[in-house]
Formats: C-alpha cells, sequence, structure tokens
C-alpha cells in the first residue's frame, strides 16, 4: 500500500498546520452562480470560495492567481470573509477564465491565496 507524504506527516504528526504539509494538488474552478473555488485536494477544511463583485474593472490589471497582465474584459472582482468576520473582507482580481488561468498559475501561488483566506 502506497502512502502519499503528507498522508504519513498528518499521520504522524495529526496537528501539523497547513502551511508546513507538502504542496498537494490544488484545484481552482468557477460554478455556474460566478463563485470561484481554491481547494487543496486531500486536505480538510481547505476550501475557499470567493464571490463575485461589482463589474469588471476598466483598466487592464495582473490576476492575483496567474500573475499575467490582461484586459478589464478578461478579469473580475471577487471577495471573500477574512476569519468568518462579516466586515473584515479581502478583495481579489482574478481571471473569469478559471480553466486557462488554472493552467498559468503556480501551485504555490494559489495554495498562498488559499492559505491567506482561511488562515488569517
Amino acid at each position: 500500500m502506497d502512502y502519499e507524504e503528507r498522508e504519513l506527516i498528518l499521520e504522524l504528526f495529526p496537528g501539523t498546520p497547513p502551511d508546513l504539509l507538502p504542496l498537494g494538488e490544488m484545484l481552482y474552478w468557477q460554478d455556474e452562480e460566478g463563485q470561484v473555488h481554491i481547494e487543496e485536494r486531500g486536505a480538510k477544511g481547505l476550501h475557499l470560495v470567493l464571490e463575485p463583485v461589482g463589474e469588471a474593472p476598466k483598466a487592464p490589471q495582473v490576476c492575483e492567481a496567474c500573475r499575467r497582465h490582461l484586459s478589464g474584459q478578461a478579469l473580475g472582482f471577487f471577495r471573500h470573509r477574512v476569519g468568518g468576520d462579516p466586515l473584515h473582507l479581502r478583495y481579489l482580481v482574478l481571471c473569469r477564465d478559471t480553466a486557462r488561468c488554472a493552467s498559468h498559475a503556480e501551485p504555490g501561488r494559489l495554495r498562498e491565496i488559499l492559505l491567506r483566506g482561511i488562515l488569517t
């Protein structure tokens, strides 16, 4: 039976913080309601949902996930609650085409966005 490195660490040290675990498979998609999801497969509780906000930016911007400089039409504003506080929100500029963005985004960058949203 084969075990992944992160499974062994969690078995031996169950209290290991997520940011110290080896990088797992990052899932990045947009649902039919327009919300963007970032999730680390196999890590319980590591799932961030970003809701769309307002219109697309008018000027070109840099996507937070793939770090490409794109026109405002290709991007959107998204937000999520920080620490469960409804008054503490974090805003991000992300590509509207998450499939294409995911192909350009580094898994480490997606994990950084995910952990900032969950652990802060």
